[in-house]
């Protein structure tokens, strides 16, 4: 399960990617509900098997403008160059772009979860705040931790939940499409072998294979699995229907 080594760095490093560059499917969902933008405003970027993704999800998503203010205050000639010149106008397009896409994947990721019924309860949503607070000495109980959400992210308790359900349905996909992915015995063999310099101790005497291959079959596995799901995905787009509006970017 995720956040299981949740530390203050990485408990940091989670929201600010939630908040500002990766876009979720909470907010996904959330747009496709109508959130602000009527059916007659509404900008349509692109369609994905019929499900539309808006100019505001895209908006919401990218985050392009607070992003160039935060880099005007530390770097202001670079903030400048990004509004100011075209070169810069078209490295925001190309950001925009990139940001189209990912969510355009999340929206197949999405459509896959329901086909396969994925869903998570809130009982293991609850496992992982609890997680959460465990490895953080700076969080006494739930009340700190909302309290700090509130304070350093401008983020409700209810909103780190419902984006931990949606990252957690995610990972169950990911589980789902890897569920064949194996290491053999072989291949530990082989990896050892070719790395053995990486699994020394500190005296620098190579530590034996029985000592490291779990190590070595976590490492292997992840690597298939990051594969196999990119394959997974790649597949996913050329068989979804997918029109792009890049005109209205």
């Amino acid at each position: 399960m995720i956040f299981v080594s949740f530390t203050k760095k990485s408990f940091l490093v989670f929201t600010l990617a939630l908040l500002l560059v990766t876009p979720t499917l909470a907010v996904t969902a959330q747009n496709n509900n109508g959130s602000g933008e009527s059916k007659t405003q509404k900008t349509i970027l692109a369609k994905v098997n019929g499900a539309e993704i808006t100019q505001q999800q895209l908006s919401q998503s990218a985050q392009v403008y607070p992003i160039i203010m935060t880099l005007s205050r530390q770097y202001r000639t670079f903030g400048q160059f990004l509004m100011t010149s075209e070169a810069g106008q078209k490295f925001l397009t190309e950001y925009r772009k990139h940001v189209l896409d990912k969510l355009i994947d999340q929206q197949l990721q999405k459509q896959k979860i329901n086909d396969l019924g994925i869903a998570v309860s809130d009982e293991e949503v609850q496992k992982e705040i609890d997680k959460i607070i465990e490895n953080n000495k700076q969080f006494e109980d739930e009340k700190s931790l909302k309290d700090y959400l509130k304070k350093n992210q401008n983020m409700s308790l209810a909103d780190l939940k419902t984006r931990m359900k949606e990252s957690l349905k995610s990972q169950k996909l990911r589980e789902e499409v890897t569920s064949d992915v194996t290491v053999t015995e072989e291949e530990i063999n082989s990896y050892y072998e070719k790395n053995k310099k990486s699994f020394t101790d500190d005296e620098g005497n190579v530590k034996p294979l029985e000592e490291v291959k779990s190590q070595i079959k976590t490492t292997l596995k992840s690597q298939k699995q990051n594969k196999a799901f990119s394959e997974w995905l790649e597949k996913a787009r050329e068989e979804a229907e997918i029109v792009k509006n890049l005109e209205n970017l």
